[in-house]
């Protein structure tokens, strides 16, 4: 089988992916946050924004057209929050009105913010997972009192994933190669029966697993590799990233 990994590009080697994982992590999510939390954030906030991510795109050697195509995911979610705020929200002029529903300038300004932001998010977590492999992000959680539990869960999310993918593929080739077609009624309970089959044997799967841990003396905790000092050059970038976010705080409204 062969999939798109969410961290397709994480082993290149550039500036960004020689940074250590304890420098990146606060620096992203602290970047998130803060898109998350300016409340009138304004036009160079925005650029400023954008440039950096286009910055970090270039340096890490990752293809816009990449970036773009997973930041695409937010599209069902998001997209259906901003036309709600657009059609709600009634301040400034009006630009269409049909019953008790109206589009107006500032509906349409808070909903392209609103997408704006959710890009901006996904598009800085898709470069992290994407310059940084995912055991040692999985390190610089632990190295951050990360629940240990929490980080096991990760781990396995990530491993089993992609076994879980293989397994409805396959599934969904076995039912083609029996013909699968007729009115949508008479698919649903195949569609039904399949994710009900795939539940069980990822519980089957899921046991087996942890047997096989238990008997090789598995005791709860996950061993990673222990984490060496940051580097006078990690300390650096993470000193100039917490002065850059500053800066973006500074200027949120401009």
């Amino acid at each position: 089988m062969h999939h798109s990994y969410l961290d397709k590009y994480a082993r290149r080697d550039s500036s960004l992916h020689r940074l250590d994982a304890r420098t990146k992590l606060p620096l992203f999510g602290g970047l998130v946050i803060l898109i998350s939390v300016v409340p009138a954030p304004g036009v160079y906030f925005f650029l400023t924004l954008v440039t950096l991510i286009c910055l970090f795109c270039y340096t890490a050697k990752i293809p816009a057209g990449y970036l773009l195509m997973r930041s695409a995911i937010i599209i069902p979610f998001t997209g259906f929050a901003a036309v709600s705020y657009a059609l709600t929200i009634s301040y400034g002029d009006v630009l269409w009105q049909w019953g008790p529903f109206e589009l107006t300038t500032g509906g349409i300004h808070k909903s392209v913010i609103l997408l704006l932001r959710a890009w901006l998010a996904v598009s800085l977590m898709i470069l992290l997972v994407n310059t940084t492999p995912f055991d040692r992000l999985l390190a610089s959680l632990r190295s951050f009192r990360v629940p240990p539990l929490f980080v096991l869960l990760l781990s396995f999310f990530y491993r089993y994933l992609y076994l879980l993918w293989d397994e409805g593929e396959r599934m969904q080739r076995a039912r083609n190669l029996r013909y699968f077609g007729g009115r949508w009624t008479a698919q649903v309970p195949i569609l039904g029966r399949m994710v009900s089959t795939l539940f069980l044997r990822s519980y089957q799967r899921a046991e087996r697993v942890q047997m096989a841990m238990l008997s090789r003396g598995w005791d709860g905790e996950a061993r990673l590799v222990r984490s060496q000092p940051l580097r006078n050059r990690d300390k650096l970038v993470l000193l100039v990233g917490v002065l850059l976010i500053l800066l973006l705080w500074t200027i949120r409204n401009l």
